[in-house]
């Protein structure tokens, strides 16, 4: 993948772009807490998905709170403005304006589709995905957060989005049933939502019922769909721990807690899109 560079509001910002032939769709990845582009294509292999199926694929990296220094996942990790409580992160970084710009980037240089954005990312990522979609609803046309949640209190969509949720239930960093967690750059606790406070936040600002209809449950793998004017469906896998499911489980399972490959969540999510794209 090529890698771009431009100043966006302030800050020097990077991201990491595969091209495809004109006019077709856009995926935006992204990463989670401390993670960088190229390690998080390396764990979920969205570019090589993008190579066999013909779309385009960008990866920003977040800031780290220190933007002048060299990310390290630990002390100086990337790390989204997704409207969370913010253990750290550049107070300053308009990360909606910078998805703004990398999409703008891409429908200018490459003539994207400027009607198939969409949207996924991982933990951190997630929320950030969420956050995007309710502030640019205009510019998004599916979004499919994993292991996140909606920090937004109020979402007030411009138009309600096509959704794909995907969550583990042995998460110890998002637990499905909400709790304390200790995270790895924090020395104490942080209290984490149940799962379906964000489900639920997401489901009434789409416009769709707030309780789901299960409409599979395959082995470890539960589909549910919230009825409403777009498909908004919520897949749990259980067992797993806070991984890219179907991935290359990179992160240390001491603190992410068990991978699993019940579900291939890259070809997943593609599908989801490339199905909402015509809905």
């Amino acid at each position: 993948m090529d890698r771009f560079r431009a100043e966006i509001v302030g800050f020097p910002r990077e991201w990491l772009y595969h091209a495809a032939p004109a006019c077709a769709p856009l995926v935006l990845f992204l990463t989670g807490t401390g993670g960088t582009a190229d390690w998080a294509d390396r764990e979920t292999g969205w570019s090589k998905l993008a190579a066999r199926e013909g779309f385009a694929l960008a990866v920003p990296e977040a800031l780290p709170p220190d933007p002048r220094a060299a990310p390290s996942f630990l002390k100086n990790p990337q790390r989204w403005n997704d409207g969370s409580p913010r253990l750290f992160a550049p107070d300053a970084a308009d990360d909606v304006a910078f998805l703004s710009a990398v999409i703008d980037d891409a429908i200018g240089r490459h003539a994207v589709d400027p009607r198939r954005v969409f949207v996924t990312g991982f933990s951190n990522g997630a929320g950030m995905a969420f956050r995007f979609a309710a502030e640019r609803a205009d510019r998004v046309a599916g979004v499919a957060p994993v292991a996140g949640h909606c920090w937004v209190a109020e979402p007030k969509l411009a138009r309600p989005v096509p959704t794909l949720h995907l969550t583990g239930t042995a998460d110890p960093l998002v637990p499905y049933n909400g709790g304390d967690t200790r995270v790895p750059w924090s020395n104490g606790f942080v209290r984490r939502p149940p799962v379906a406070e964000t489900l639920d936040r997401w489901a009434r600002a789409l416009g769709c019922a707030p309780v789901p209809v299960v409409r599979s449950a395959v082995g470890p793998v539960r589909v549910e769909r919230f009825p409403g004017p777009v498909r908004f469906d919520a897949v749990t896998v259980d067992g797993l721990g806070h991984h890219w499911p179907g991935g290359g489980a990179q992160l240390n399972p001491r603190f992410a807690g068990p991978p699993s490959d019940a579900l291939d969540a890259t070809a997943t999510i593609w599908q989801f899109f490339a199905g909402a794209a015509f809905v």
